[in-house]
């Protein structure tokens, strides 16, 4: 579990570097309109919008989306309305600058320098502005320092504005106490629960049934297009030869490097972990304390730790656990401080109390430590041999791809020039488009090559992976097509006896909720299920029981409740049916408002603002014209009938 912290918290911390500098490039034309609508996409309130910097903007609004999104194709784009949106983009930062102008908002050339010189981007180690960096970063994204500082003005003008407009919104602390008690309230029911695997004992669809779900649910068990493929790899890893390093190169690199295998004091530590997201009410923090103290108290009963372990590391309390690793210092980023500073205050043997960290509730067992110090040469020769490896592959990587280029083009086969080289043929299975061998990492580009070529054809061209390129022949193509009927046979029985299974819980919960109107009716019902009346655990407004699942309607319905009683529904919750009554509610904590006051007024504030500001946009766009002069370089505008669109795209918007 600690390397999925690292990589989670990780994520957190990557970055696009040009993301962080623009948020949305605009350009447009200052020029008055003077007739010549070849150069116009629209005008907005008579002021021209020029198509080549609607273009320009389209290009870098696509590139910025596909690299977050490098998988996105354009024909969902255009399906989407993404030139559209690009559109609406610039039509709003025109009115919006426009405002500023009337407010007299601005950002003055000071501002702009010190804001830009604020952008880590852009500093040197010492956190000073660095001029050098700053022009090279934006030469490697082909952007100018003059088309840079006007977008970021403009960014700057808008952030301006909607503080300026934004002034007036503010919460008072009787009001953020009133959504706070409003949203901190819990409540408690008492349920009857219809689990539908308690009804499916003698269902058996027919053969018929089965043949008519699996007909009209046809494109459910389709099958995509899938190839197999022989390939040789040229990656520095798939060259590297470790038994050509001499003992002598690994010792020397490692005289040379010793910095390199510097070993931080370190612990060993297991640990169990409830994952809760960082909004998560307190009843579920207090469950998965109560479930983790139970944990600690079994572990030092001498209880087997693997015992302890759920079966379905996907239950429903989010627990799963990790046995003993080895935890450097430092090695953790400082979202999970908290984590790191208690396993190594824990003596050796000693359980901590539940620890939060920004992935939910630990559990920490500390074990035998190491002083900090160098790893020895025994250690780590084998990874400094192959690392030695992969750099002399390296160098020759591009001659040894050449000439496998060559021979494959003259027609030699593809095994007899991986011979030729003292390379290996490998091959990969069938896989599909959207499923290719994780291992390979092949590029979108090489997919697409591979699933264009014919059965038995080589590529002479080296595909794109991960790490480096391949050749590769298709050996055999399956094409898209449907699983069989007998393939998916015993799969659509069992959705079928689920399906069953959960009608006859509704049933029968809907049967006994109607027995609850009388009270003689109550009365006898409450005898039946006396044994089987359970009581949840505390919940928040938010939708989540826990033990139950996702129930808003239920949860709605005990919160509205105004005293206790069955309500008058069956609800459907994870599993099954519930009758439900009203158990209690419980008021906010006053010591959880001292606690966390400060927060709900900053978000309370914050909230109002956004609201304030969309409010004013939106009387601000409904006094705007905007008149589409060439609506071809926007496309079909999304949600538009399929005729008439131009029609509908003039006018006032």
């Amino acid at each position: 579990m600690l390397d999925p912290m690292r990589k989670y918290a990780q994520s957190w911390g990557t970055k696009i570097v040009f993301g962080l500098i623009i948020l949305v490039f605009v350009f447009w034309g200052v020029g008055s309109f003077q007739g010549d609508k070849a150069t116009v996409l629209a005008t907005i309130d008579g002021q021209p919008v020029l198509i080549k910097d609607y273009e320009k903007a389209y290009k870098e609004g696509l590139r910025l989306v596909k690299n977050k999104n490098p998988n996105i194709t354009d024909k969902e784009l255009q399906d989407g309305g993404f030139r559209w949106q690009v559109f609406s983009n610039m039509v709003t930062s025109r009115l919006l600058e426009a405002q500023a102008k009337k407010l007299g908002v601005s950002v003055s050339a000071e501002e702009l320098r010190a804001e830009i010189a604020k952008i880590p981007a852009f500093q040197d180690k010492s956190k000073k502005f660095d001029a050098k960096r700053y022009e090279n970063i934006l030469r490697a994204n082909d952007v100018t320092p003059g088309e840079f500082e006007a977008d970021f003005r403009q960014n700057l003008l808008l952030e301006k504005l909607a503080a300026f407009v934004s002034l007036p919104a503010s919460v008072s602390e009787a009001e953020a106490r009133s959504i706070f008690d409003f949203m901190r309230e819990q409540a408690v029911i008492k349920y009857i629960m219809f689990k539908a695997e308690d009804f499916d004992k003698g269902i058996n669809p027919t053969d018929e049934q089965i043949k008519a779900y699996y007909e009209a649910r046809k494109d459910q068990f389709a099958t995509p297009a899938k190839i197999k493929i022989d390939y040789v790899e040229f990656t520095p890893k798939a060259l590297a030869q470790p038994d050509q390093v001499s003992d002598a190169d690994v010792e020397a690199y490692y005289k040379a490097n010793q910095k390199k295998y510097a070993r931080p004091e370190q612990v060993k530590v297991r640990h169990f972990l409830i994952m809760l997201p960082a909004d998560a009410p307190q009843s579920a923090v207090d469950a998965a304390t109560a479930k983790l103290k139970d944990i600690a108290a079994k572990l030092k009963a001498g209880a087997d730790f693997a015992s302890l372990l759920p079966k379905n590391p996907n239950n429903a309390e989010g627990l799963i656990g990790e046995d003993w690793a080895w935890l450097p210092k430092g090695s953790l980023p400082k979202e999970f401080g908290p984590f790191e500073e208690k396993a190594f205050s824990l003596k050796n043997g000693e359980i901590s109390e539940p620890v939060r960290t920004a992935l939910g509730l630990h559990l920490i067992q500390a074990g035998e430590r190491q002083a900090a110090g160098e790893r020895p040469l025994s250690e780590v020769k084998d990874d400094i041999r192959e690392e030695l490896a992969e750099r002399k592959a390296s160098d020759k990587l591009t001659k040894s791809l050449d000439n496998m280029q060559d021979k494959i083009a003259s027609g030699e086969d593809l095994g007899k020039a991986a011979a030729a080289e003292k390379l290996p043929v490998k091959s990969a299975d069938f896989f599909s488009k959207d499923n290719p061998p994780a291992d390979l990492g092949l590029s979108d580009q090489a997919l697409g090559v591979l699933f264009s070529m014919k059965k038995g054809t080589a590529s002479d061209t080296p595909l794109s992976t991960q790490d480096g390129f391949l050749l590769a022949r298709v050996t055999d193509i399956q094409p898209a097509g449907f699983q069989s009927l007998d393939a998916v046979k015993d799969a659509i029985k069992q959705r079928l006896v689920a399906d069953e299974a959960q009608k006859r819980a509704r049933a029968k919960a809907d049967e006994t909720v109607k027995a609850l109107d009388t009270p003689a009716g109550e009365q006898k019902i409450l005898a039946e299920y006396k044994d089987k009346i359970a009581t949840s655990q505390p919940f928040s407004r938010q939708g989540f029981i826990p033990g139950l699942g996702m129930a808003p309607v239920l949860v709605q319905t005990a919160f509205e409740a105004k005293g206790p009683g069955w309500f008058k529904a069956a609800y459907a919750v994870t599993g099954g049916f519930v009758l439900a009554s009203l158990d209690k509610k419980i008021p906010a904590a006053a010591a959880l408002w001292d606690k966390e006051k400060d927060r709900w007024l900053a978000t309370l504030s914050q909230s109002k603002q956004s609201e304030l500001f969309k409010a004013y946009l939106a009387t601000v766009q409904q006094g705007a014209k905007v008149e589409i002069v060439n609506q071809d370089i926007l496309g079909p505008q999304p949600g538009a009938p399929a005729t008439g669109a131009a029609e509908q795209a003039k006018g006032k918007k």
